[in-house]
């Protein structure tokens, strides 16, 4: 029976990985993100429709902790690609995201959850900070088939890695609030800073002994590529695993920082490293979204009903409206003006 089970296991994974990547051959030749394939794979293999691919047979921890190492390898890819330099090409829009935007989304999430839904204010919040997160989980695979200007790309780059960071610790620290029966201010503004705290520290520290190793330790002459690219996979595991078990949540912020300052630090074998992640990052990429697509249940979407997508689009629409509010420049196209 045991023998059983590890071979269905194997051939889920095995298949979930197959449709991953006829998802992206999909993506390349219809220029549609791949995230609609990847979703809609789930929900049609997913125990709503065909019963093919039941989540559950991993087992809530297990699903949990692989959902949160491939979320921690995509965040880190993402970072990794951030130049600061490249940065500086559309700072105010950035900063706008990442600030007025994210607050903005999270603060009119959580009314309009609060009177569309009539739950609690605080339930309300943690349904916002989870809404305001876009992460690039979500932005990579569109701007991988959606043309945008630099400055519109760079923009939704960083909105994409900084608001995961901090919208993951914020409904963490909700969710604590909750739980807990803490209240005011003070116990929201340390429980963040606390687990921020964390994830500055050990990114840091991650990233500076992933360029030392990089930069004055022999990786072997004939296959230094390959050591250097397991390295840093290594690390940025190492780096998640580690903030979380300081604080819960930290880990994604201590992946963010080390693909940060990893991937501004002129490192070598830089191309080779970042061909490699982005190759891993398509697999993990594809059993984040078809597993917990396939986690979907169509009696609760109806349970929400009209409010529950009010709730939602409301989200979606004001973080939008803020960084398209940035002026066009004059010379842009029509397209561009509608934040293309």
């Amino acid at each position: 029976m045991a023998g059983n089970e590890a071979a269905v296991l194997i051939a889920v994974v095995a298949g979930i990985i197959g449709i991953g990547v006829i998802a992206q051959l999909l993506s390349d030749w219809f220029r549609v993100p791949s995230i609609v394939f990847l979703i809609a794979a789930g929900i049609l293999l997913g125990p709503e429709v065909t019963g093919l691919l039941n989540p559950e047979s991993f087992g809530t921890p297990a699903l949990s902790a692989i959902v949160g190492l491939s979320v921690a390898i995509i965040v880190f890819e993402g970072a990794f690609h951030l130049r600061i330099d490249e940065m500086r090409e559309a700072p105010r829009t950035a900063f706008r995201l990442v600030t007025v935007g994210a607050l903005i989304a999270l603060v009119g999430t959580g009314v309009a959850v609060h009177y569309l839904l009539g739950v609690g204010w605080l339930v309300a919040f943690l349904v916002g900070s989870l809404l305001v997160a876009t992460g690039p989980t979500v932005i990579a695979p569109i701007l991988d088939v959606v043309p945008v200007r630099d400055r519109v790309g760079i923009a939704l780059d960083t909105e994409g890695i900084v608001n995961d960071v901090t919208a993951a610790i914020t409904a963490v620290v909700i969710f604590e609030i909750i739980t807990t029966g803490a209240s005011g201010p003070s116990a929201l503004v340390t429980l963040f800073a606390e687990r921020l705290g964390y994830g500055l520290l050990v990114g840091i520290a991650v990233a500076g002994l992933l360029y030392y190793a990089l930069q004055y330790v022999d990786l072997s002459p004939s296959n230094a590529p390959r050591n250097a690219r397991l390295l840093v996979l290594a690390g940025a595991l190492v780096a998640y695993a580690a903030a979380n078990y300081l604080a819960s949540e930290s880990g994604v912020a201590a992946v963010a920082v080390a693909g940060i300052l990893l991937g501004n630090a002129d490192v070598p074998y830089e191309d080779e490293i970042a061909a490699f992640k982005g190759d891993v990052t398509l697999i993990v990429l594809s059993f984040v979204f078809i597993t917990l697509a396939a986690l979907l249940k169509f009696s609760v979407l109806l349970e929400l009903g009209v409010a529950g997508s009010a709730s939602w689009s409301w989200s979606r629409s004001c973080c939008g409206r803020c960084w398209c509010s940035s002026p066009a420049p004059a010379t842009a196209s029509p397209g561009e003006r509608n934040c293309s």
